[in-house]
């Protein structure tokens, strides 16, 4: 007996009703629409509660299996990747690792890898046919690696370790401390190069298996389900950081491998037509990149996104240095740990009310008023520790209050950016190449963003002190909250300009000349 997640045609003409199970189901549908085509919204007069994406055909019950199987997915998912970047300051701090160094580590070397893999990958699964599906097979196939690689951090601490104390080459630049950073380097590396492919195509899998009018519904409860997951990590997991990681990322790889694995086996994707051709219907690499570059980099709308995206990501860089942040305002792994949860908790709140506020008033509304209360209000409010230096348990409640009450519903607001404001100025039948295109700016300033946060901090480190440095981080986010303000009200100026709320159409890239502005 084989648990089917989609009705067959021949069940949907004759009007039967169809259950979950079903000998000899077939999840395999013919004839899925290009991306430009919109999902129907049911079989046609007389089946209600009948649902299509593409050719993906869902009663009620079959289309609540669906969600239910991609959002444990999404547990699994964001549970691995909460795991690891919480962990791995830690274990680079264990090894007295500079900011500088720890910048390159966790932020520039695994956004180099990104930067060539993500178009890559993107670009080849819109054009990939197999009997799979175009999306199941990148994320199925890179599974075991993946786990691999996160067993391997689990025991990245003794090995560097091991390294720095047994390994040694006489005359040579190459300090123990070096090696041992670049041993962890290394497993980084790897963990990178295979969480490309999940990242890079996890996201584009709804867009094909989840019907087009139920979308904004579903990413409210993915985003409460990541939430969810980051929550309960937070709240019962993040406070044994320091004494055992290696269990934790154990455990981690343990629920990706049987939870993740079980979702890509169990959500099936419909047939695709034949991929669209390259550029002047050539052919090979050059034809790919000439096809990719054009498409998304041809028109002036579409480089205030770029440019937003990328001074975002320089700003949001320093990021990775959060942690220290709350440990130099006074707080321990248990508060920190607490206050993400609550975070965790509030969010899945917020993004329902965003939510609702984005499809009332439409996405990048929402963000621009997120951005200025973000810059005008959320940020400075960070700025106070460093004029005032409470008591640790004054601290906590502050920082609780400012999380839940300010954080919470300003980023869910922010949040409305990727991907509901994506869906709604990309092209749909080049939704994953532009998606790829964000990702690669994003990242571009994350390289960029990380290194040079690391070397901020490292000067203010000389004139403050460490542990006041951290401090500073705020001061960071201010100076770049300006600049990516004015590129999102540059984009709805544009997007008013290409017909708004009523009548607004992509833009086509222009073939004829490169980008302009």
């Amino acid at each position: 007996m084989e648990c089917s997640l989609v009705a067959s045609e021949e069940q949907v003409e004759r009007g039967s009703p169809v259950g979950l199970f079903g000998k000899g189901s077939n999840l395999f549908m013919t004839g899925i629409p290009s991306r430009g085509e919109s999902p129907i919204p049911d079989a046609g007069e007389g089946s209600p509660g009948i649902y299509r994406a593409g050719t993906l055909i869902y009663t009620k019950s079959t289309l609540a299996l669906l969600f239910c199987w991609i959002l444990w997915g999404d547990f699994c998912f964001t549970f691995m990747e909460t795991v690891t970047p919480s962990i791995m300051p830690l274990k680079l701090q264990d090894l007295k690792a500079s900011n500088f160094e720890m910048g390159m580590i966790l932020g520039t070397v695994p956004g180099i890898i990104s930067v060539f893999l993500n178009p890559v990958i993107s670009f080849k699964s819109d054009r990939y046919r197999s009997r799979w599906g175009r999306r199941i097979p990148f994320i199925l196939g890179s599974l075991p690696f993946l786990v691999l690689s996160i067993v391997g951090l689990a025991f990245s601490g003794p090995i560097g370790n091991w390294v720095q104390h047994h390994v040694h080459v006489p005359g040579s630049w190459l300090s123990p401390q070096l090696l041992a950073l670049s041993s962890i380097g290394i497993l980084l590396i790897g963990f990178t190069f295979f969480n490309s492919f999940v990242t890079s195509i996890f996201y584009y899998l709804f867009n094909d298996v989840v019907p087009e009018q139920l979308l904004s519904r579903f990413m409210a409860w993915f985003r409460c389900i990541a939430s969810l997951s980051s929550a309960i990590y937070s709240f019962f997991i993040f406070q044994y950081a320091g004494t055992h990681s290696t269990e934790i990322l154990l455990g981690a790889a343990l629920v990706y491998f049987f939870g993740f694995g079980l979702m890509c086996i169990k959500v099936k994707e419909g047939d695709y037509p034949p991929p669209p051709p390259l550029i002047h219907g050539k052919s090979g690499p050059l034809a790919s990149i000439q096809t990719y570059s054009r498409d998304c980099h041809s028109h002036s709308h579409y480089w205030y996104q770029w440019i937003w995206t990328f001074l975002g990501s320089v700003g949001g860089g320093v990021n990775i240095f959060g942690l220290f942040y709350s440990l130099a305002i006074g707080l321990n792994l248990k508060q920190i740990g607490e206050i993400n949860g609550s975070s965790s908790l509030a969010n899945m709140v917020c993004v329902f009310f965003a939510g609702w506020l984005a499809d009332r008033y439409h996405p990048i509304r929402i963000v621009i008023v997120g951005n200025i209360l973000g810059w005008l209000v959320l940020t400075p409010c960070s700025m106070i520790w460093l004029f005032w230096h409470p008591s640790s348990e004054t601290v906590f409640w502050i920082r609780l209050v400012q999380t839940v009450l300010l954080a919470a519903p300003i980023g869910a607001m922010c949040a409305m950016a990727d991907p509901p404001l994506l869906m709604r100025i990309f092209p749909r039948d080049r939704y994953g190449q532009f998606c790829s295109t964000n990702f690669l700016w994003r990242t571009i300033g994350g390289i960029i963003g990380g290194s040079i946060a690391g070397i901020f901090l490292d000067m203010v480190t000389g004139w403050v002190g460490k542990e006041r440095a951290y401090l500073y981080i705020p001061v960071w986010h201010f100076v770049f909250g300006l600049p990516c303000l004015i590129c999102v009200i540059l984009l709805y100026r544009s997007w008013k300009k290409y017909g708004g709320d009523e009548a607004y159409v992509p833009p086509i890239p222009d073939y004829g000349i490169g980008p302009h502005f």
